[in-house]
């Protein structure tokens, strides 16, 4: 499948992306929420989404990063400030530093349920793994966009490309007229 940027795009990746992503993402949170009694955490389980993260980048491209509507550094500090209050928590209530704390509640319809403070700290590396992924992406994202736009100047400026509106605006280094047409 052709795009308007002239890069061509894989149908059946972009399709099965479609259909792996939801299942990725209810894994990523099993694997988050079983790491208390079994193998699996946040970390693992910030893995398996930042793997659908990647995928989703691998299928849509630059735009598939551009569309992402949560900063990745507001995800990164939000993590860390949830597992430093679960470990901050603990010593308030005169335990030690990341020490687990259990409670029973209970919930209508549910029933009884166990939630333990280790549970909340790794949600909180979950999300901080996310995070970094997705800065990571950024990053890559940003880098590519910024050759795209200097290798199109230097065209503009060579006189091999005609098609200033390509630049968004930018001001492209070199001799220009007055109305932004090379000379």
């Amino acid at each position: 499948m052709s795009r308007v940027d002239g890069t061509r795009r894989s149908l059946i990746l972009s399709e099965t992306v479609n259909g792996l992503t939801p299942v990725l993402l209810l894994f990523s949170i099993f694997l988050t929420f079983r790491g208390h009694n079994a193998p699996g955490g946040g970390f693992a389980g910030g893995l398996v989404m930042a793997a659908a993260i990647v995928l989703r980048y691998l299928a849509s491209g630059a735009e598939g990063v551009r569309s992402l509507r949560i900063d990745p550094i507001l995800l990164i500090g939000s993590g860390l400030a949830v597992a430093i209050a679960v470990g901050v928590g603990a010593m308030v209530s005169g335990q030690d530093f990341l020490e687990s704390a259990i409670w029973h509640l209970h919930i209508p319809l549910v029933g009884e349920v166990k939630v333990v403070s280790s549970a909340l700290f790794d949600i909180g590396v979950h999300v901080v793994v996310v995070g970094v992924v997705m800065a990571i992406l950024v990053a890559f994202v940003e880098a590519d966009d910024e050759v795209a736009r200097e290798n199109l100047a230097r065209a503009l400026r060579d006189g091999t490309h005609t098609d200033r509106s390509a630049l968004d605006g930018d001001e492209v280094p070199g001799p220009h007229d007055d109305h932004g047409a090379p000379r």
